[in-house]
């Protein structure tokens, strides 16, 4: 193994609890009625954010602009209840003496970098993918372009995610471990085809 690549939200950063804020923010404005509970966001949000908007019916580039709007806001609104996992920082200290690390993410760039830096995590990290530098996820093309830039075979990479979406798009790339966390967005149940599951940071450092 010589790359591990690390999806962002619900991996690294514990974002869950402010984009079911902004979920509720997204209900408001369109008198979606949406339950507050953690099970039925879990169930409702993709990988693919388009897919999590077609669920609730907003389709139109007008209605997916004004939610995108209170995406962006509410990320600035939430801002204090966005953090690392308890002991992720630990890991990726650890980690990052043995392997490459990076990132291949949905999220946005600009946020991921802030947020990063904020809690002093972003040194650890050889390198960040977004969807500025190409297809969502779970298109593989973001995992492939990461490889690409290190010259690193998808045998000898590992790939972190926390949604169904991820473990299909380390599929899609060949990787040869994906692993699951279970503290992230997805419940356990969807994240059956990984070949690792784990419930903590801190497993990271047995099963790498």
């Amino acid at each position: 193994m010589k790359l591990v690549i690390f999806d962002y939200d619900g991996v690294v950063m514990d974002t869950f609890a402010a984009i079911k804020r902004i979920y509720s923010d997204t209900s408001s404005a369109f008198n979606l009625n949406l339950p507050d509970n953690d099970a039925f966001y879990k169930d409702l949000l993709e990988l693919d954010w388009r897919i999590t908007l077609a669920k609730l019916k907003i389709i139109s580039k007008k209605d997916i602009a004004k939610q995108e709007k209170i995406y962006i806001d509410g990320l600035k609104k939430y801002d204090d209840i966005i953090r690392p996992y308890l002991d992720i920082k630990d890991a990726l200290e650890k980690l990052s003496k043995k392997y490459t690390i990076a990132i291949v993410s949905n999220a946005y760039k600009e946020e991921i970098e802030y947020r990063l830096k904020k809690h002093n995590l972003r040194d650890f990290f050889k390198a960040v993918f977004t969807p500025a530098d190409g297809e969502l996820k779970p298109h593989p093309d973001l995992l492939k372009k990461c490889m690409k830039q290190f010259n690193t075979m998808p045998s000898e990479t590992a790939f972190i995610g926390d949604m169904d979406g991820d473990i299909a798009c380390g599929k899609s790339a060949k990787i040869s471990k994906i692993i699951a966390v279970t503290y992230g967005f997805h419940l356990k149940h969807r994240l059956k085809d990984a070949d690792i599951i784990i419930d903590s940071p801190k497993e990271l450092l047995t099963v790498l």
